[in-house]
């Protein structure tokens, strides 16, 4: 938008601007449910929140007020990192997005092949980024709109096996 301070913002108007942003976190939603849906994520995309909505600020809200409610809130001090330029604070993501966001890194993954009950050598494969999460798993869940393909390894320890 071209934005250099929060005048110009309140010039453009609140609604307008809120518009802007709101327009900017969500124009590569497809694009994002599309990849959520090849790592093999279960989300629910239709009733998700967003931190953008009303209801779900409302529910931060209610949650704050219980633990208020239970003596469990206190007021204290702290330094907030500041944007002088929106007049905003900062949140933790924001502050690392040039440091770490945006490297290469490597993360500990893991492929499991389980045998499938009713099939003769066929196995169901996924993958993982929670490897430390398997021995509690005790369902694959697949779906009735994604594409899935049989194969067969020539050689190794699966060979001749249907995945």
């Amino acid at each position: 938008l071209g934005i250099e301070s929060v005048d110009q913002i309140e010039q453009m108007g609140i609604e307008k601007f809120n518009a802007a942003c709101r327009a900017s976190v969500l124009k590569y939603t497809h694009e994002w449910q599309d990849y959520v849906h090849r790592q093999a994520r279960w989300v629910d995309f239709e009733h998700g929140y967003k931190t953008l909505n009303t209801t779900y600020m409302e529910s931060v809200i209610w949650a704050f007020k219980q633990l208020y409610d239970k003596g469990l809130a206190y007021q204290g001090y702290r330094v907030l990192p500041y944007c002088p330029k929106d007049e905003t604070p900062l949140s933790a993501h924001e502050l690392r997005m040039d440091a770490d966001v945006y490297q290469d890194r490597q993360d500990t993954t893991v492929s499991v092949a389980v045998k499938l009950r009713d099939e003769e050598d066929a196995y169901a494969v996924f993958w993982t980024t929670t490897p430390w999460t398997v021995p509690t798993n005790f369902a694959i869940v697949v779906g009735a709109d994604i594409d899935y393909v049989e194969v067969r390894p020539k050689s190794g320890k699966f060979a001749g096996k249907k995945f």
